[in-house]
């Protein structure tokens, strides 16, 4: 390759590297320790929400506020949230108790500040098993108080319906026939409502 060619070569390899980032963490930065890095790390830190997956699921709310539900094995189902005006995360708070498996998928929706719930356990729910316990949940307010009604022997919650800026939840699910559950702020759970044989 002629010098011309090497030289044009080199160029774009340092163009290259420095689109890259190479040879620029190191600008204007002054050598001495960050005294301000040193008092944070000294605080013990604020545990993330962390990503979503099967046996969790985060949700911001319209004004900002967040909520986050995890299924724990061997614990139940525990939620914790943020108010409006900090992002700090209120305690762990247990909403329904188990040592049954959980089963995948935590759903959570909301509605002018009313958070509806839908989880399930059952023996080896996470292998494909059916559940055996179905939650649904309504949280309101600031969320510290949670209505939680329990169906055993149930295949599970697959929706949610709300409605009167969420003075109302229905929760569905479509198997031999529609089942119904209807939750009423103010009043909370009804009875499920079965097809009829």
């Amino acid at each position: 390759m002629s010098r011309g060619g090497r030289i044009a070569t080199a160029v774009v390899a340092a163009i290259g590297l420095l689109g890259a980032g190479y040879g620029t963490a190191q600008a204007g930065m002054d050598p001495s320790p960050d005294k301000s890095s040193t008092v944070r790390e000294a605080q013990p830190p604020e545990e993330p929400a962390g990503d979503d997956d099967d046996f969790e699921s985060t949700l911001e709310l319209t004004d900002g506020r967040k909520v986050h539900v995890r299924l724990v094995e061997g614990t139940g189902v525990q939620e914790r949230h943020t108010t409006g005006e900090s992002s700090k995360w209120s305690r762990w708070q247990t909403l329904y108790k188990t040592k049954t498996d959980r089963c995948q998928d935590v759903d959570l929706r909301e509605e002018e500040g009313t958070v509806s719930l839908i989880a399930d356990f059952g023996t080896f729910c996470y292998d494909g098993e059916p559940p055996t316990e179905s939650l649904a949940g309504v949280g309101t307010g600031d969320l510290t108080d949670w209505d939680i009604d329990i169906q055993k022997g149930f295949d599970g919650w697959r929706d949610t319906t709300m409605g009167g800026w969420g003075e109302t939840v229905v929760f569905v699910a479509y198997y031999d026939g529609l089942y119904t559950l209807r939750w009423q702020k103010g009043e909370g759970f009804s009875e499920m409502q079965k097809p009829e044989k």
